[in-house]
Protein backbone atom coordinates (compact mmCIF):
# COMPACT_ATOMS: atom_id res chain seq x y z
CA UNK A 1 0.00 0.00 0.00
CA UNK A 2 2.83 2.29 0.75
CA UNK A 3 4.61 1.49 -2.24
CA UNK A 4 1.68 2.17 -4.46
CA UNK A 5 0.82 5.58 -2.83
CA UNK A 6 4.64 6.92 -3.52
CA UNK A 7 4.24 5.78 -7.42
CA UNK A 8 0.79 7.64 -7.24
CA UNK A 9 2.65 10.62 -6.17
CA UNK A 10 5.57 9.96 -8.48
CA UNK A 11 2.94 10.21 -11.49
CA UNK A 12 3.49 13.86 -10.50
CA UNK A 13 5.87 14.91 -8.30
CA UNK A 14 6.30 17.95 -6.23
CA UNK A 15 9.34 20.34 -6.03
CA UNK A 16 8.37 21.81 -3.00
CA UNK A 17 11.38 24.65 -3.01
CA UNK A 18 8.91 25.59 -6.15
CA UNK A 19 5.52 24.12 -6.12
CA UNK A 20 5.96 22.93 -9.44
CA UNK A 21 5.07 19.81 -10.52
CA UNK A 22 6.96 17.23 -13.01
CA UNK A 23 5.43 14.19 -14.65
CA UNK A 24 8.07 11.63 -14.67
CA UNK A 25 8.30 9.09 -17.09
CA UNK A 26 6.53 6.17 -16.58
CA UNK A 27 7.82 2.92 -17.64
CA UNK A 28 7.12 -0.89 -16.93
CA UNK A 29 10.33 -1.97 -15.57
CA UNK A 30 12.44 -2.10 -12.61
CA UNK A 31 15.02 -0.26 -11.49
CA UNK A 32 17.15 0.83 -8.45
CA UNK A 33 14.87 1.33 -5.29
CA UNK A 34 16.88 3.74 -3.18
CA UNK A 35 19.82 5.20 -2.82
CA UNK A 36 21.65 6.97 0.29
CA UNK A 37 22.92 10.78 0.53
CA UNK A 38 21.35 12.11 -2.35
CA UNK A 39 19.98 15.56 -3.35
CA UNK A 40 17.05 16.72 -6.18
CA UNK A 41 17.51 18.39 -9.44
CA UNK A 42 14.52 19.44 -11.37
CA UNK A 43 13.64 20.18 -14.70
CA UNK A 44 10.43 21.09 -14.87
CA UNK A 45 8.33 21.81 -18.34
CA UNK A 46 7.10 25.11 -19.31
CA UNK A 47 5.16 25.18 -22.18
CA UNK A 48 5.18 29.05 -22.71
CA UNK A 49 9.50 28.78 -22.61
CA UNK A 50 10.62 30.80 -25.92
CA UNK A 51 13.75 29.28 -26.69
CA UNK A 52 13.28 25.93 -24.46
CA UNK A 53 10.56 23.96 -23.06
CA UNK A 54 12.57 23.01 -20.25
CA UNK A 55 13.25 25.38 -17.14
CA UNK A 56 15.89 23.92 -14.35
CA UNK A 57 16.08 24.02 -10.81
CA UNK A 58 19.03 22.86 -8.99
CA UNK A 59 18.38 25.30 -5.59
CA UNK A 60 18.75 22.15 -3.16
CA UNK A 61 22.01 20.46 -5.52
CA UNK A 62 24.93 19.66 -3.17
CA UNK A 63 28.21 18.89 -4.63
CA UNK A 64 29.20 16.09 -1.70
CA UNK A 65 25.90 14.29 -2.61
CA UNK A 66 24.67 11.56 -5.13
CA UNK A 67 22.16 13.21 -7.86
CA UNK A 68 18.73 12.86 -8.62
CA UNK A 69 17.70 14.32 -11.95
CA UNK A 70 13.56 14.40 -11.66
CA UNK A 71 12.65 15.53 -14.93
CA UNK A 72 9.36 15.92 -17.17
CA UNK A 73 8.56 13.60 -19.72
CA UNK A 74 7.22 15.98 -21.77
CA UNK A 75 10.37 17.57 -22.69
CA UNK A 76 12.32 16.62 -25.56
CA UNK A 77 16.38 15.47 -25.87
CA UNK A 78 16.50 19.37 -27.38
CA UNK A 79 15.26 20.62 -24.37
CA UNK A 80 17.25 18.52 -21.91
CA UNK A 81 20.55 17.44 -23.82
CA UNK A 82 21.49 21.62 -22.40
CA UNK A 83 20.33 21.45 -18.99
CA UNK A 84 22.24 18.42 -18.65
CA UNK A 85 25.34 19.45 -19.93
CA UNK A 86 25.15 22.36 -17.71
CA UNK A 87 24.96 20.36 -14.47
CA UNK A 88 28.14 17.97 -15.59
CA UNK A 89 30.13 21.06 -15.97
CA UNK A 90 28.40 21.74 -11.92
CA UNK A 91 29.74 18.34 -10.72
CA UNK A 92 33.50 18.51 -12.64
CA UNK A 93 34.11 21.72 -11.11
CA UNK A 94 36.40 22.01 -8.46
CA UNK A 95 35.30 22.37 -5.00
CA UNK A 96 36.29 21.39 -1.26
CA UNK A 97 32.99 20.45 -0.79
CA UNK A 98 33.32 17.70 -3.84
CA UNK A 99 33.47 14.28 -2.87
CA UNK A 100 34.82 10.86 -4.53
CA UNK A 101 32.41 8.35 -5.62
CA UNK A 102 29.44 10.13 -6.26
CA UNK A 103 26.61 9.00 -8.93
CA UNK A 104 23.83 11.10 -10.77
CA UNK A 105 20.46 9.22 -11.46
CA UNK A 106 17.62 9.73 -13.73
CA UNK A 107 14.14 8.90 -11.64
CA UNK A 108 11.04 7.18 -13.12
CA UNK A 109 7.52 6.19 -12.12
CA UNK A 110 8.03 2.37 -12.17
CA UNK A 111 4.71 0.53 -13.00
CA UNK A 112 6.11 -2.60 -13.02
CA UNK A 113 6.88 -2.50 -8.79
CA UNK A 114 4.40 0.52 -8.34
CA UNK A 115 6.98 2.89 -7.01
CA UNK A 116 9.99 5.62 -7.63
CA UNK A 117 12.62 4.05 -9.45
CA UNK A 118 16.10 4.99 -10.81
CA UNK A 119 18.79 4.29 -13.12
CA UNK A 120 22.37 5.69 -13.36
CA UNK A 121 22.97 8.39 -15.61
CA UNK A 122 27.24 8.79 -16.34
CA UNK A 123 29.19 10.99 -17.51
CA UNK A 124 28.26 11.23 -20.73
CA UNK A 125 28.91 13.30 -24.46
CA UNK A 126 26.57 14.50 -26.46
CA UNK A 127 27.96 14.55 -29.96
CA UNK A 128 26.24 16.26 -32.42
CA UNK A 129 25.60 14.57 -36.03
CA UNK A 130 26.88 16.95 -38.58
CA UNK A 131 29.38 18.66 -36.96
CA UNK A 132 32.52 18.59 -38.83
CA UNK A 133 34.71 18.50 -35.81
CA UNK A 134 37.47 15.85 -35.37
CA UNK A 135 35.69 14.63 -31.70
CA UNK A 136 32.52 13.88 -33.71
CA UNK A 137 34.22 11.92 -36.63
CA UNK A 138 35.56 9.89 -33.86
CA UNK A 139 32.43 9.28 -32.37
CA UNK A 140 30.67 8.02 -35.53
CA UNK A 141 33.98 5.89 -35.99
CA UNK A 142 33.75 2.40 -38.37
CA UNK A 143 35.06 0.30 -35.57
CA UNK A 144 33.31 -3.70 -35.92
CA UNK A 145 33.11 -3.16 -32.22
CA UNK A 146 30.65 -0.06 -32.76
CA UNK A 147 26.55 -1.12 -32.63
CA UNK A 148 24.20 1.50 -33.23
CA UNK A 149 21.65 1.84 -31.37
CA UNK A 150 19.25 3.75 -33.20
CA UNK A 151 16.39 5.36 -30.56
CA UNK A 152 12.81 6.09 -32.13
CA UNK A 153 9.52 6.93 -30.57
CA UNK A 154 7.89 3.78 -30.68
CA UNK A 155 10.89 0.86 -31.50
CA UNK A 156 14.61 0.68 -32.48
CA UNK A 157 16.89 -0.29 -34.73
CA UNK A 158 20.32 -2.09 -34.32
CA UNK A 159 21.72 -3.50 -37.37
CA UNK A 160 19.41 -3.30 -39.65
CA UNK A 161 16.40 -5.23 -37.47
CA UNK A 162 14.09 -3.78 -35.65
CA UNK A 163 13.18 -4.30 -31.67
CA UNK A 164 10.54 -3.69 -29.13
CA UNK A 165 12.04 -2.04 -25.97
CA UNK A 166 11.02 -5.65 -24.24
CA UNK A 167 13.77 -6.88 -26.29
CA UNK A 168 16.72 -5.21 -26.16
CA UNK A 169 18.11 -8.57 -24.24
CA UNK A 170 18.32 -9.78 -27.85
CA UNK A 171 21.00 -6.98 -28.98
CA UNK A 172 23.51 -9.26 -27.81
CA UNK A 173 22.85 -11.20 -30.83
CA UNK A 174 24.42 -8.83 -33.49
CA UNK A 175 26.71 -10.64 -35.25
CA UNK A 176 29.79 -8.62 -35.65
CA UNK A 177 33.88 -9.28 -35.34
CA UNK A 178 33.79 -8.72 -31.22
CA UNK A 179 30.64 -10.85 -30.53
CA UNK A 180 33.16 -14.31 -29.20
CA UNK A 181 34.53 -11.69 -27.13
CA UNK A 182 32.03 -9.69 -26.09
CA UNK A 183 33.84 -6.40 -26.69
CA UNK A 184 30.59 -4.37 -28.55
CA UNK A 185 30.56 -1.00 -28.00
CA UNK A 186 26.70 -0.25 -27.80
CA UNK A 187 25.96 3.47 -29.16
CA UNK A 188 22.99 5.65 -28.56
CA UNK A 189 21.84 7.71 -32.15
CA UNK A 190 18.65 9.71 -32.10
CA UNK A 191 16.86 12.84 -33.08
CA UNK A 192 17.33 15.84 -30.97
CA UNK A 193 13.27 15.49 -31.08
CA UNK A 194 12.57 12.67 -29.22
CA UNK A 195 10.64 12.60 -26.37
CA UNK A 196 12.72 12.37 -22.70
CA UNK A 197 9.88 9.48 -21.91
CA UNK A 198 11.13 7.40 -25.09
CA UNK A 199 14.92 8.16 -24.18
CA UNK A 200 14.82 7.17 -20.80
CA UNK A 201 12.72 3.64 -21.12
CA UNK A 202 15.70 2.95 -23.48
CA UNK A 203 18.14 3.49 -20.96
CA UNK A 204 15.81 1.56 -18.52
CA UNK A 205 15.86 -1.47 -20.37
CA UNK A 206 18.97 -1.44 -21.33
CA UNK A 207 20.26 -1.64 -17.36
CA UNK A 208 17.34 -4.00 -17.18
CA UNK A 209 19.08 -6.12 -20.06
CA UNK A 210 22.36 -5.47 -19.02
CA UNK A 211 23.59 -3.88 -21.64
CA UNK A 212 26.18 -0.84 -20.51
CA UNK A 213 25.68 1.69 -23.40
CA UNK A 214 28.77 3.99 -24.73
CA UNK A 215 29.13 7.23 -22.53
CA UNK A 216 28.65 8.85 -26.10
CA UNK A 217 25.78 9.40 -27.48
CA UNK A 218 24.77 10.63 -31.51
CA UNK A 219 22.23 13.56 -31.50
CA UNK A 220 20.81 13.81 -35.06
CA UNK A 221 20.33 18.18 -36.00
CA UNK A 222 21.24 19.20 -32.33
CA UNK A 223 22.28 23.05 -32.72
Amino acid sequence: MINRLFFLIGLVFICQCSDKEVLLPVIDEGGISEIENHSSIWIFYDPDGQDSKASLNKNNKLINTNWIFNIDRRLTMKDVIPLLQIMQADRNKDSMHKKEGMINYFSYADSKNERISLVQFPETRFAALGDNSKSTNDAIDSSPCLVLVNIYEDHLQVDGKTYELEELGEIWKVDNACKEENTEVFRLMYDEELSFQSYLETKVYLAAAQVVADTTELVETLK
